[in-house]
């Protein structure tokens, strides 16, 4: 499971805290068929997932993304909702 580290990934088929931002205060969540984004009070979004094609707007196309990272070029910007947009 991703957002977990791998000691914690096996046989949960229930939600589970994600350790590496417990600590924040997750507004909302949108999460896809394989990647997640996660949107704290202060504005910041963190992703996590499949980035085979960047849609985590990490910078990179690493993927898969185990741990959340902060999306980089965003801070200050007032983020107040993550989406996410399938294209068919």
């Amino acid at each position: 499971m991703l957002g977990q580290p791998d000691h914690r990934s096996r046989n949960h088929m229930k939600p589970q805290t994600v350790p590496s931002i417990s600590s924040y205060f997750i507004e909302e969540i949108a999460v896809g068929v394989d990647h997640t984004l996660g949107l704290t009070s202060s504005g910041n979004i963190w992703a996590w997932g499949n980035n085979a094609d960047g849609q985590l707007g990490l910078g990179h196309t690493n993927s898969p993304v185990r741990e959340p990272q902060t999306v980089p070029g965003i801070d200050g910007k007032d983020i107040r909702q993550v989406r996410l947009y399938m294209s068919v």
